[in-house]
């Protein structure tokens, strides 16, 4: 779990920029390992749990990824660099239904947010368990706040203004979210805990 959410958090995190590193956990428990990543970035796939299993290409431009006749045990750690622009699919052949992803490679830059569209807002209390207030900073007067899981899943969302900034987080469960707040031609986002 303590991967996933580092995994998650790396992909939303701004200011991202080529050459970073993925890790994936691989195994039964590894259905619909989906990422998007910039061209230069290395994607780690480590074996896991019980079983061997390999990692096999299906769809995509990308040469050179997988390993695809040999089989192997957990522990194995596989890495690829992904050069090509594309959108690449993959599972392990003895497991298609239970360990399979799609790698979508994009251009360099593309997922930085520059600071001109960064959206710098305050949000209180945090840790919160039942109601957060979202601070709007000057110059942006409504946006819409959306708070995603774990796993990437958007888990509430709501518009808010300047004045009408509170929200009602009950229906949340216990855990760690990230919480994005869009206005007309900005984005931000912070790491919020639902106690």
């Amino acid at each position: 779990m303590i991967k996933k959410l580092l995994l998650f958090f790396t992909f939303i995190s701004f200011g991202l920029s080529a050459q970073t590193t993925q890790n994936f956990g691989w195994s039964f428990n590894s259905a619909n390992l989906d990422t998007t990543i910039e061209v230069g970035d290395t994607v780690i796939w480590t074996w896991e749990g019980s079983g061997t299993h390999n990692l096999l290409k299906l769809t995509g431009p990308e040469t050179g990824f997988g390993v695809d006749a040999v089989r192997y045990a957990a522990g194995f750690v596989y890495s690829h660099i992904f050069t090509t622009v594309g959108v690449n699919t993959y599972e392990c052949s003895p497991h298609p239904t239970s360990m399979f992803g799609t790698i979508t490679v994009v251009a360099e830059g593309a997922l930085s947010t520059s600071e001109a569209r960064r959206l710098n807002f305050e949000m209180f209390p945090n840790p919160a368990s039942d109601k957060v207030r979202i601070q709007l900073p000057s110059g942006a007067e409504n946006a819409t706040v959306e708070f995603y899981d774990s796993l990437g899943r958007l888990a509430l969302s709501k518009k808010v203004t300047r004045i009408n900034n509170q929200m009602d987080v009950n229906a949340l469960s216990k855990g760690i979210y990230i919480l994005k707040v869009f206005t007309a031609d900005q984005i931000g986002s912070q790491k919020f805990i639902k106690n």
